[in-house]
Protein backbone atom coordinates (compact mmCIF):
# COMPACT_ATOMS: atom_id res chain seq x y z
CA UNK A 1 0.00 0.00 0.00
CA UNK A 2 2.46 2.20 1.25
CA UNK A 3 4.97 1.74 -1.83
CA UNK A 4 1.87 2.12 -4.29
CA UNK A 5 1.14 5.55 -2.58
CA UNK A 6 4.74 6.55 -3.66
CA UNK A 7 5.11 5.23 -6.72
CA UNK A 8 2.14 7.37 -7.12
CA UNK A 9 3.55 10.53 -5.93
CA UNK A 10 6.72 9.88 -7.67
CA UNK A 11 5.38 9.49 -10.96
CA UNK A 12 2.96 12.60 -10.52
CA UNK A 13 6.31 15.20 -9.40
CA UNK A 14 8.46 13.89 -12.38
CA UNK A 15 5.19 14.68 -14.57
CA UNK A 16 4.53 17.93 -13.16
CA UNK A 17 8.62 18.35 -14.07
CA UNK A 18 7.97 17.14 -17.27
CA UNK A 19 5.34 19.77 -17.85
CA UNK A 20 7.07 22.26 -16.56
CA UNK A 21 10.26 21.41 -18.19
CA UNK A 22 8.62 21.95 -21.55
CA UNK A 23 6.50 24.91 -20.56
CA UNK A 24 10.09 26.78 -20.04
CA UNK A 25 11.14 25.21 -23.18
CA UNK A 26 8.38 25.94 -25.96
CA UNK A 27 7.02 29.29 -23.65
CA UNK A 28 3.58 28.18 -23.22
CA UNK A 29 1.51 28.72 -20.75
CA UNK A 30 0.89 25.27 -18.13
CA UNK A 31 -1.46 23.77 -19.88
CA UNK A 32 -1.59 20.04 -19.71
CA UNK A 33 -3.34 20.15 -23.42
CA UNK A 34 -0.67 21.97 -24.45
CA UNK A 35 1.62 19.62 -23.44
CA UNK A 36 -0.09 16.39 -24.74
CA UNK A 37 -0.47 18.38 -28.20
CA UNK A 38 3.46 18.58 -28.14
CA UNK A 39 3.70 15.05 -26.92
CA UNK A 40 1.49 14.31 -30.11
CA UNK A 41 3.27 16.11 -32.68
CA UNK A 42 6.71 15.57 -31.98
CA UNK A 43 9.05 12.49 -31.35
CA UNK A 44 11.57 13.73 -29.30
CA UNK A 45 9.04 15.33 -26.95
CA UNK A 46 7.44 11.44 -26.81
CA UNK A 47 11.20 9.71 -26.42
CA UNK A 48 11.57 12.03 -23.66
CA UNK A 49 8.76 11.87 -21.76
CA UNK A 50 9.09 8.05 -21.94
CA UNK A 51 12.29 8.02 -20.39
CA UNK A 52 11.92 10.77 -17.68
CA UNK A 53 8.94 8.66 -16.66
CA UNK A 54 10.11 4.97 -17.15
CA UNK A 55 7.55 4.54 -19.44
CA UNK A 56 7.63 2.14 -22.43
CA UNK A 57 4.61 2.36 -24.54
CA UNK A 58 2.28 5.61 -26.12
CA UNK A 59 -0.72 3.75 -24.50
CA UNK A 60 0.87 4.36 -20.70
CA UNK A 61 1.76 7.72 -21.72
CA UNK A 62 -1.26 8.98 -22.57
CA UNK A 63 -2.77 7.00 -19.92
CA UNK A 64 -0.14 9.08 -17.43
CA UNK A 65 -1.87 12.56 -19.10
CA UNK A 66 -5.45 11.15 -18.51
CA UNK A 67 -4.80 10.17 -15.18
CA UNK A 68 -3.69 13.70 -14.26
CA UNK A 69 -6.23 15.46 -16.15
CA UNK A 70 -8.70 13.47 -16.75
CA UNK A 71 -11.11 15.27 -19.00
CA UNK A 72 -8.15 16.50 -21.09
CA UNK A 73 -9.79 14.04 -24.47
CA UNK A 74 -12.69 16.98 -24.26
CA UNK A 75 -10.00 19.76 -25.48
CA UNK A 76 -10.85 21.20 -28.69
CA UNK A 77 -7.27 21.45 -29.74
CA UNK A 78 -6.89 18.01 -29.29
CA UNK A 79 -9.62 17.39 -30.93
CA UNK A 80 -8.97 19.17 -33.39
CA UNK A 81 -5.30 17.44 -34.34
CA UNK A 82 -6.54 14.28 -33.86
CA UNK A 83 -9.29 14.61 -36.54
CA UNK A 84 -6.77 16.31 -38.94
CA UNK A 85 -4.61 13.08 -38.37
CA UNK A 86 -7.92 10.94 -39.05
CA UNK A 87 -6.79 7.51 -41.13
CA UNK A 88 -3.13 8.35 -40.54
CA UNK A 89 -0.86 6.92 -37.57
CA UNK A 90 -0.65 9.60 -34.86
CA UNK A 91 2.63 8.40 -33.40
CA UNK A 92 5.19 8.11 -36.65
Amino acid sequence: MINKELEYRENSHLFRVFCSFMCLTKNKKFNTANILLLYLQNKKVRDFFKEVLSVYTDYDAIKIFLEFDPVLYKSKYIMKYLNNTKGKNVFK
